[in-house]
C-alpha cells in the first residue's frame, strides 16, 4: 500500500527538447530594488560536476537573464579544495540525488556544511534539494542538513500511467516515486521571503514533496495542479502525495541558509518563480564580502588571438549543433546512473554554448593563457567528431541503446566539461569581474 495523506499541513537547427517550453519573459533586474539595495553584487558558485544533469544551465540562464551575473562553475574538486571560499551562494539543481552524494564525497559534505555554517547560502533544486534532507541511505547520510523526510516514498508502486522510465527511483527497499510531471501550482507560506504574495507557477520533474520537522520551515507548499501538469500516476495519489505539502524549504544552519525547491524554480521559462529564487536569495544573503575573492588570473588573451579563438569556437560550437539535431531523428534512450537521457539532452548544453559565443566575440582580452586557448578549441572539434562517431554507431548497432551508452555517457561528460570552460569565459567578458578590460 503506498502511504496515506499525511496529517500534518540545419545551419540554425530545431529548438532543442528539454529546454525552455516556450520564450521566457523578461523578467528584468532581480526585483530591481533589492538587488539596487545590497552593496555588492553577489558572486555565485554553480555546480557542474559528477551526478549533476543538464538543469544547472537553467541557474545560468535565469541568473544571467536577471541580473546576478557574477557567477563561476565548480565540480566535485572545487568545491572539497576550497572553491567556496570567496562565494556568497552556492547552487545545486537537479541530476541523480545518489550520484551528487557519492561524487562529492565526505570532504564535499564537509566544505558545504561549512559554508553554510560560516554564512554561506546554499540553493537546491530537485536533485539538489534531495541531497541535504536527512536520510540513513550511505552516502545521502553524509548531507542530513535538514530535518525533512519525503511524502513521494513508497514500497509498492501502482502501474505508471505513462513515462514509466521516470516513474521511480529505487531508495533502499523502497521507492521514490514522481506521481507528476511539468508545470504546477505553488502557494507561498504566511511567513517568510514570499509572505503575502500569491501562488506561481514552477516545473516538477521528480523533485521532493517534503515534509519538515519544523513547519515554518516552508516557504510554499504545492497547492493545485496545473492545465500543463501531467498525471504519471492517479490523480488521486497525486493529490495525496503532493498537495499541502512543502515545495520549497528555508532552513538556518549556523550563521547561513539553505534553501530547498522540489520544483525547478530556476527554470527560464518561469518567470516568476525565477524572480521569487531570486527574492529568497537577496534576502538571505551572508552580510559582508566574502571571505576571499577570487585571485586575478595570471595571464591573459588579447587581440587577434581573442578574434581567433572566438572564430573556432563559432565554427566548431555550429558544427556540433548540426550533427546533434540530426541525432534527436533516432528513437534511442541512454540509462546512465539513475537518469534517463535522450539525444535531444545534447543539444541542451550546445544551445547554451551557443548563445555565448557572442559575448567573446566582442571581447578584447580574456583571462585566459595561450595553451588554455589551444586546449578549449581542440575539445570543442574532438565533441564534433565525437557526435559523428555516435551518429555513425547508431546507424550500425543493433541494438543502440545498450551498445552506444558508455559512449554517450562520455560525450555528454565532455561536452558538459566544454560548455563549461566557454561560459567561464563568456562570463569572464561581460563582467562584473576579470574580462571587461584588460588590466595594466
Amino acid at each position: 500500500m503506498l502511504p496515506s495523506p499525511d496529517p500534518r499541513p540545419p545551419a540554425r537547427p530545431r529548438p532543442a527538447s528539454g529546454s525552455s517550453p516556450s520564450p521566457p519573459t523578461q523578467a528584468g533586474p532581480v526585483v530591481g530594488s533589492a538587488l539596487a539595495a545590497l552593496p555588492r553584487r553577489p558572486r555565485l558558485g554553480i555546480y557542474c560536476g559528477g551526478g549533476a544533469s543538464h538543469s544547472w544551465l537553467w541557474m545560468v540562464d535565469s541568473f544571467e537573464r536577471l541580473g546576478l551575473d557574477d557567477l563561476c562553475f565548480l565540480d566535485e574538486k572545487g568545491v572539497a579544495s576550497g572553491g567556496l571560499a570567496g562565494l556568497d551562494a552556492l547552487a545545486v539543481s537537479g541530476g541523480d540525488a545518489f550520484a551528487l552524494a557519492g561524487a562529492l564525497g565526505p570532504e564535499g559534505a564537509e566544505a558545504i556544511e561549512s559554508f553554510v555554517r560560516s554564512g554561506g547560502l546554499y540553493l537546491g533544486s530537485c536533485a539538489g534539494a534531495y541531497l541535504c534532507l536527512r536520510s540513513s541511505k550511505a552516502p545521502l547520510n553524509l548531507f542530513n542538513f535538514v530535518q525533512a523526510r519525503i511524502s513521494n516514498l513508497a514500497r509498492e508502486l501502482p502501474q505508471p500511467l505513462m513515462l514509466a522510465e521516470k516513474f521511480s527511483t529505487p531508495y533502499g527497499c523502497a521507492h521514490v516515486f514522481h506521481p507528476v510531471r511539468e508545470a504546477v501550482w505553488l502557494a507561498p507560506a504566511e511567513e517568510g521571503p514570499w509572505s503575502g504574495g500569491g501562488r506561481f507557477a514552477a516545473p516538477l520533474y521528480g523533485g521532493p514533496a517534503m515534509l519538515p520537522d519544523d513547519p515554518c520551515l516552508a516557504m510554499a507548499t504545492y497547492a493545485d495542479f496545473h492545465p500543463r501538469t501531467r498525471f504519471l500516476a492517479p490523480r488521486e495519489l497525486a493529490e495525496a502525495t503532493l498537495l499541502g505539502r512543502a515545495a520549497a524549504l528555508r532552513a538556518p544552519l549556523g550563521a547561513g541558509w539553505l534553501h530547498l525547491y522540489g520544483p525547478h524554480l530556476e527554470h527560464p521559462g518561469f518567470a516568476e518563480a525565477n524572480r521569487l529564487m531570486a527574492e529568497a536569495l537577496t534576502h538571505d544573503l551572508p552580510d559582508g564580502p566574502p571571505a576571499s575573492p577570487p585571485a586575478s588570473p595570471p595571464s591573459w588573451l588579447a587581440g587577434e588571438a581573442v578574434r581567433g579563438l572566438a572564430r573556432q569556437l563559432r565554427r566548431e560550437v555550429s558544427n556540433s549543433r548540426i550533427v546533434a539535431a540530426g541525432l534527436e531523428d533516432h528513437p534511442v534512450r541512454w540509462r546512465i546512473g539513475a537518469k534517463v537521457y535522450e539525444p535531444a539532452k545534447f543539444r541542451v548544453f550546445l544551445e547554451a554554448a551557443w548563445r555565448r559565443v557572442p559575448a567573446l566575440e566582442r571581447a578584447s582580452a580574456l583571462p585566459l593563457a595561450p595553451e588554455e586557448s589551444l586546449a578549449l578549441g581542440e575539445g570543442w572539434q574532438e565533441i564534433t567528431a565525437g557526435l559523428r562517431g555516435l551518429r555513425r554507431a547508431l546507424e550500425d548497432s543493433p541494438d543502440p541503446g545498450r551498445d552506444t551508452t558508455g559512449q554517450a555517457n562520455r560525450l555528454f561528460d565532455q561536452i558538459k566539461r566544454a560548455c563549461v570552460g566557454l561560459l567561464t569565459l563568456h562570463f569572464a567578458a561581460r563582467g562584473p569581474r576579470g574580462g571587461i578590460s584588460r588590466p595594466h
